[in-house]
């Protein structure tokens, strides 16, 4: 197995100086790219210090958009700055909340103090700060976290050695609760472009205006969710890994063909195969290990079954087709049932969706009903991906 460069702490020497935090933000500029964590012990207390584990299977790197993480020869992870769009989908990605935005708007983290090891002048600085030597770093096969303070270790293989205390247990959680910032454009876009789907492939009325003109709008929108507007272009650099960057392209990539279709309908498969591998794609990039609460079958139900529950109504309501309504109450059903497999809170889901498939029926006799109808499935899409945003169960550094 190929040896590379790992962090090694071992509880048992740590004296709870901080001296290796306050040696990387001395050097760093305050960004806190190393954490000392304290646990109390009964009647002692231990600490683990921690930063970025340069991970074997980096998925930081894997989902940036725009190809600024890389990993070198010997096992180091770094950010090119450079190239950063300030996105932040980095962090979703990583459990170990190792990456920190600047005031520039650029992602930073630990990189090995790869300057001075490159350059011969000396080891990290939070190495070297340790009076004890709790703290080291060394080649390392294969990192060894076997305990039940830290993350799951198949999630990202983290090149680090813990040593745990030999004496007393520590008791920590590694399961946090948290809101999203700055997540209104994602809202817009991934909302947008489902009923966009959903509408185009009903084809109802106008349906190649808005399929060009609301992905497009919400897509403008979910601009201001990268911190380096300027560099946005980069988004669709990392089409091998990035499914955002996929998002991006297969959605940007539908717009033409819905306006020209306008003109030449024939362009209306493309059109909508386009838009779909963007949905495809909109699904994937919430489909993290280390955000429980998206990786679960809720999510490509929610995300899927919007493009239909608020669509179907409209279809109804036109055109009168009695065949739609079992459709869209099997759709309802299943978004109810996602949720309670998925362990979330549905109760407002199960009666706005419930509620909604009573009043489709009634619509078989007032066929106006179903505008109440469409109006209960917006609220119910709406409300459960704003719950989605703003109760986000992660993996982070463990608490007391």
């Amino acid at each position: 197995m190929e040896r590379k460069l790992g962090f090694i702490f071992d509880h048992n020497k740590c004296i709870l100086c901080n001296a290796c935090v306050n040696a990387c933000n001395r050097a760093y500029g305050n960004l806190n790219w190393r954490t000392l964590v304290v646990f109390p012990m009964e009647d002692v207390k231990t600490a683990l210090s921690i930063s970025c584990n340069h991970c074997d299977s980096p998925k930081c790197m894997e989902v940036c958009p725009a190809n600024a993480i890389e990993m070198g020869e010997m096992g180091v992870v770094r950010i090119r700055q450079e190239a950063c769009i300030g996105c932040g989908f980095c962090t979703w990605a990583c459990p170990y909340e190792a990456l920190k935005l600047n005031d520039k708007g650029v992602m930073t983290k630990c990189h090995f103090c790869y300057d001075v090891l490159i350059g011969g002048k000396g080891i990290p600085y939070c190495v070297d700060a340790c009076p004890t030597g709790a703290l080291a770093f060394g080649w390392v096969e294969k990192g060894e976290t076997d305990v039940d303070y830290l993350p799951p270790y198949e999630i990202t293989r983290p090149r680090i050695v813990v040593k745990p205390p030999e004496k007393g247990k520590v008791k920590a959680k590694i399961l946090h609760q948290k809101k999203e910032e700055n997540y209104l454009g994602l809202l817009a876009f991934t909302l947008g472009s489902e009923f966009t789907l959903g509408y185009a492939l009903l084809k109802l009325p106008y349906w190649a205006l808005v399929g060009f003109l609301l992905p497009l709008l919400t897509l403008l929108i979910s601009v201001g969710h990268a911190k380096r507007a300027n560099k946005f272009y980069r988004v669709v650099l990392n089409l091998r890994t990035s499914w955002l960057s996929r998002e991006v392209l297969f959605s940007s990539l539908s717009l033409p063909f819905f306006l020209l279709s306008l003109l030449y309908p024939v362009l209306y498969y493309p059109a909508v195969a386009f838009l779909a591998l963007g949905v495809a794609s909109s699904v994937m990039i919430y489909m993290l290990k280390s955000r429980p609460s998206w990786y679960n079958v809720d999510t490509p139900v929610s995300f899927i079954g919007t493009a239909f529950s608020t669509t179907l109504p409209i279809a109804y309501l036109l055109g009168r087709e009695p065949l739609l309504l079992p459709v869209l109450s099997l759709v309802l059903a299943v978004e109810v049932l996602s949720s309670y497999l998925a362990k979330k809170p549905f109760k407002a889901r199960l009666s706005l969706n419930v509620a909604s498939i009573i009043l489709s029926f009634i619509s078989l006799i007032l066929p106006e009903l179903i505008i109440a109808v469409e109006i209960l499935n917006i609220v119910s899409e709406f409300s459960n991906r704003v719950g989605f945003y703003n109760k986000v169960l992660y993996y982070g550094l463990p608490k007391v």
